[in-house]
């Protein structure tokens, strides 16, 4: 039986998206995604620091690319398979997504994925 590559679109199952342990690793991804972003515009420059500053910052920044990709693909696949909003709005988040990226992503978990899975979870208990 030949081995099946994974697309990222094959990372995450749409159950598992609308779970508790699913909302908390993307908030821990959104907040690395922030984290890094003094880095990524250049607002700070780890290669003017001393040894002991720049390893966190090499850390960090491994780990933030991690939590972007991981944020980005999971965004759009909720949006793609899961989220009920209206047909405009999901044309909004479309864009968001699309242009925003990552930080699109950030939005998008903020303001439409977290308010969506929380009522989820309300209403199941």
């Amino acid at each position: 039986m030949p081995m099946r590559w994974l697309s990222p679109w094959d990372w995450f199952s749409d159950e598992w998206l609308t779970t508790c342990q699913a909302a908390k690793l993307f908030f821990v991804a959104t907040l690395l995604v922030l984290a890094v972003t003094p880095q990524a515009f250049g607002w700070v420059n780890p290669l003017k620091m001393p040894m002991w500053e720049r390893i966190p910052w090499s850390i960090l920044s491994m780990l933030g690319v991690l939590a972007l990709f991981f944020l980005w693909f999971g965004m759009w696949r909720y949006w793609a398979r899961v989220d009920c909003s209206t047909r405009f709005t999901k044309r909004m988040w479309f864009l968001v997504l699309l242009f925003g990226f990552w930080y699109g992503s950030c939005l998008y978990y903020y303001c439409a994925y977290r308010p969506q899975v929380t009522e989820k979870w309300q209403v199941e208990s």
